[in-house]
């Protein structure tokens, strides 16, 4: 098949660049020993503050049974602190630290400058086009669900 069929495809093209985006997103989160999931709950506790694991696994979309792996590296690089939950005592509380906080904000500005690089062939304009498209796509589709 000629590459003009693939590209002349907005799903491949979609999941091509998306592809792309996530290897290059893994890579930087593993340079720093951490993975997509360690990024959503630190990202998680950046926005909610102190919550319960189970709150955070359902915000995350990781089984519960299979976040205490997560939690553990993030506790043990210090990105995150676990307390009893002084509500329920039979929960545990989980807050981001502020070496947490500050690897949120660089991987944000790192994050930002991987974008740059996917989107360098696209101006100011036609970024801010495709982003307001893609949201209302997500809206349509992810959000809609």
């Amino acid at each position: 098949m000629a590459q003009a069929e693939f590209t002349s495809s907005t799903g491949f093209l979609l999941a091509r660049l998306g592809a792309e985006s996530r290897r290059q997103w893994a890579r930087l989160l593993a340079e720093r020993g951490l993975s997509p999931h360690h990024f959503g709950v630190l990202m998680a506790l950046d926005r909610l503050g102190e919550t319960h694991q189970q709150r955070l696994t359902a915000a995350i979309g990781v089984d519960p049974r299979n976040a205490v792996p997560i939690f553990d590296t993030l506790e043990a690089q210090r990105l995150i602190a676990r307390t009893s939950d002084r509500a329920d005592r039979r929960r545990r509380a989980v807050t981001i630290t502020a070496a947490g906080r500050a690897t949120v904000d660089e991987l944000r500005r790192t994050g930002a400058a991987l974008d740059d690089d996917l989107l360098a062939g696209l101006t100011g304009n036609q970024r801010t086009t495709l982003h307001r498209l893609l949201l209302k796509v997500y809206d349509s589709t992810i959000e809609a669900r």
